[in-house]
């Protein structure tokens, strides 16, 4: 829990003791004591923030609205809540619900009705335009850029089923350092919570089959997952059908090249040719990308990332902060 690497154990005994001993001494003792607090709870409290951070620069800002990407409608936020999957609905409802002044004001008359369509995940227009075009994608963009509703967005980014699946990956694995939870937090956003978890599971019962195979470092262990995350989307013999899955939005596609594999204790994969290799693709016909690919430079980036800690966080204690 602490940036470190030792034991937090300034808990309500030890720093209790501390703030006790300032408020009897000197006014400078008193303010070291308070810093110290400050220290501690802000080691409780902020890796979430930072999750959510690091997450928002792959899905986009506040006020990111994306334009009916793979058929699920119009995309917004820092999550990329999506119309189609009904997440959007929810994410209106809690930003009606605490400001409902300025959601009126910022969604116009028909307010009530885009709550209403977007609660069925339903694609349909309102007042004659789709929501991923003007004057709908305008509002969004607009709205995003209230306090209110940004703190909104944290608060659900923050107690979604993303972050209770990322909170099982870590307990899965047994490691729950804030680099890891990004690394996790990042899949479930990406794959779906269920989605995050089947390549966690699949990797602890390949452990349990042989424990020589978990790596002595945790490091190690997180990388591991997230190669198998990205390998569901990798195929080296033909496959039976072009279609991915059953609406066709994802198919497979030889390829010529991809980031080689993520190995253990060497995390900066690299671009290399291959042949006979299929990757899951997505996005425009004409322009697709590949989820393999995008997998795995993602999971580089943050297994590489300086910034983030190596110490365990408190999966129990943490608390969203925007």
């Amino acid at each position: 829990m602490s940036r470190n690497n030792t034991p937090l154990l300034l808990g309500a005994g030890a720093l209790g003791l501390l703030i006790f001993a300032a408020v009897a001494s000197s006014p400078t003792a008193q303010r070291t004591a308070r810093k110290l607090e400050e220290k501690v709870e802000n080691l409780i409290t902020d890796w979430i923030p930072t999750l959510l951070r690091k997450t928002s620069e792959h899905e986009g800002n506040y006020w990111s609205v994306q334009a009916n990407l793979d058929g699920n409608g119009v995309s917004y936020g820092i999550l990329q809540w999506t119309q189609k999957s009904g997440s959007l609905g929810a994410l209106l409802r809690a930003m009606a619900d605490a400001d409902p002044v300025a959601f009126a004001r910022f969604f116009g008359a028909s307010w009530a009705k885009l709550l209403e369509v977007t609660a069925r995940a339903s694609l349909e227009a309102v007042d004659g335009a789709v929501l991923w075009a003007d004057p709908w994608a305008t509002r969004f963009a607009t709205a995003g850029r209230w306090p209110a509703f940004q703190r909104v967005q944290a608060r659900v980014a923050a107690e979604s089923e993303y972050m209770a699946g990322a909170v099982e990956i870590a307990r899965l694995l047994g490691v729950s350092t804030e680099r890891a939870m990004v690394l996790y937090y990042n899949r479930t956003v990406h794959q779906g919570a269920s989605g995050a978890l089947g390549p966690a599971r699949r990797l602890v019962a390949w452990y349990a089959e042989d424990p020589r195979r978990r790596p002595a470092s945790p490091l190690d262990v997180v990388a591991q997952y997230a190669w198998t995350c990205a390998a569901k989307f990798r195929r080296t013999t033909a496959p039976e059908r072009r279609n991915y899955n059953a609406d066709g939005n994802i198919w497979w596609s030889p390829v010529t090249s991809e980031w080689s594999e993520l190995g253990v204790g060497a995390f900066r994969s690299r671009r290399v040719a291959v042949s006979g290799v299929w990757h899951a693709v997505t996005g425009p016909p004409s322009k697709p990308w590949s989820l393999y690919d995008l997998i795995t430079k993602r999971s580089i980036d943050i297994l590489t990332d300086r910034t983030l800690r190596d110490a365990a966080v408190d999966l129990g204690m943490g608390r969203w902060a925007a």
